[in-house]
């Protein structure tokens, strides 16, 4: 599994019909957003997406967007998916988010848990939940990314952190006006 960024992979993915691995196939979460590699907080995305999956196995459900005629590919021909990962969660405390907010408690006996990986990534602050998209756990994810935010955590720690949709049109703008292009005659 390689990690570009918060909220992109490759990861190999087993082909039952054809019982074997198909190497290398890029996803990206269908609904958030995490933070360029150049921009603030961008390679920290990274690297907490990078321990929260490497090496484990992962359920990914693709997600079809009225946008692409609900097709789980993007532009950039990448799978569009929801992501979960299932642990062995052990006995001893833990935090945890639910119901809009962050707890801990203990674990009694020993079981295996799934998480959601693009909640995992908002409620830590390392991600944004895309708006101009509608969704079963919308809320849910708006009240982890307010709960961030409310406790400063991972790219909420800064009073007023650049969008990475504000950040690539500023990018692309800055590009044309460089070659040229954004130049009145």
């Amino acid at each position: 599994m390689k990690v570009f960024d918060g909220d992109g992979f490759l990861a190999n993915v087993w082909h039952p019909s054809r019982e074997t691995w198909i190497q290398k196939i890029p996803f990206r979460f269908a609904f958030i957003d995490a933070p360029e590699i150049d921009q603030p907080f961008g390679p920290e995305s990274r690297d907490f997406l990078n321990h929260l999956i490497a090496g484990k196995p992962l359920s990914l459900d693709p997600i079809g967007k009225e946008s692409n005629d609900y097709m789980p590919i993007d532009p950039y021909k990448r799978v569009l998916c929801m992501g979960f990962l299932t642990e062995q969660m052990d006995i001893g405390r833990i935090e945890y988010y639910m119901n809009g907010k962050c707890h801990a408690g203990s674990v009694k006996s020993g079981r295996p848990a799934t998480r959601n990986i693009e909640l995992e990534m908002i409620v830590n602050g390392w991600a944004w939940v895309i708006e101009q998209y509608t969704f079963d756990r919308e809320a849910e994810y708006f009240e982890a990314q307010d709960d961030a935010r409310q406790n400063r955590r991972g790219l909420w720690s800064m009073d007023d952190p650049e969008p990475p949709w504000v950040f690539k049109k500023r990018q692309k703008r800055r590009k044309r006006v460089n070659d040229g292009q954004g130049r009145l005659l």
